[in-house]
């Protein structure tokens, strides 16, 4: 049985690589926005393959409802701070009425928060934030289930 001290040394690891990873791959598809990637295998890293895909899957989703409410929405608004609490209740609450969990609702208002209002700066943000999405949460599923299959093999012996 591993220890909690064990347990933190694997997770540490598995952030780092995956970081290091997911950055360079989003360098490699042109991001402007390469921190994003990262991002996304640190919040989508969990302690199983199941937990990791769940996580994964409400920052995807959390992204796309996201950056729908602004390419929609908020592009004919100004930055303030009522524009951006009127974006977050709504898309928040789109979120909750397709039945969507806590941890999409989060991820929603984050995108928002962060689309919103550097989407405004950049221009390219929002593309980056999707396609950053998908690559930190393609690289850190895959970093789960490598490790997996290197644990399992040699839980077998072999």
């Amino acid at each position: 049985m591993k220890t909690k001290k064990q347990n933190f040394s694997i997770l540490i690891w598995k952030m780092a690589i995956g970081s290091t990873l997911s950055w360079e791959l989003s360098k490699l598809l042109g991001s402007n926005h390469p921190y994003l990637a990262p991002l996304t295998v640190i919040l989508c890293l969990q302690s199983t393959i199941d937990k990791t895909v769940q996580r994964s899957i409400q920052r995807v989703i959390g992204t796309m409802i996201g950056i729908s409410v602004i390419v929609l929405i908020a592009r004919h608004m100004s930055i303030s701070g009522w524009s951006l609490g009127l974006l977050i209740l709504l898309g928040c609450f789109i979120t909750q009425w397709l039945k969507f969990d806590k941890a999409v609702i989060y991820q929603v208002a984050l995108t928002i928060l962060f689309v919103f209002v550097l989407e405004h700066q950049t221009k390219h943000y929002a593309i980056d934030r999707m396609t950053d999405t998908l690559v930190g949460v393609v690289v850190a599923v895959l970093i789960q289930l490598i490790w997996f299959r290197l644990i399992f093999k040699k839980r077998q012996g072999g």
